[in-house]
């Protein structure tokens, strides 16, 4: 994940390997869901359940994807926190 070091991106990955409901990658693609819909120009237009294939990885809910993201975030140690939130905060603060 561009923007996060080393150190965090292996906290984050051990932390997806520890945890029986997250799987490798599954942060990544939160985030990705995540940047893509507050960059949309029509993302306040948001309808919940408008027919989407279902699948995570193709048409996750964004809202669901900031909510795993705030899981992860508060399951890191302080340091990764810190810097985790800060990678959130410009995206959240668009939204």
């Amino acid at each position: 994940m561009d923007g996060l070091s080393p150190r965090t991106r292996y906290e984050i990955a051990r932390l997806e390997c520890a945890r029986g409901y997250l799987r490798p990658g599954t942060t990544a693609v939160a985030l990705r869901h995540w940047r893509a819909f507050v960059h949309d120009p029509y993302h306040r237009l948001w309808v919940d359940h408008d027919g989407g294939c279902g699948i995570w990885e193709c048409c996750a809910d964004p809202h669901e994807a900031r909510e795993l993201l705030e899981g992860v975030r508060g399951a890191l140690r302080p340091r990764a926190r810190r810097e985790f939130g800060r990678l959130l905060a410009p995206l959240d603060a668009r939204y």
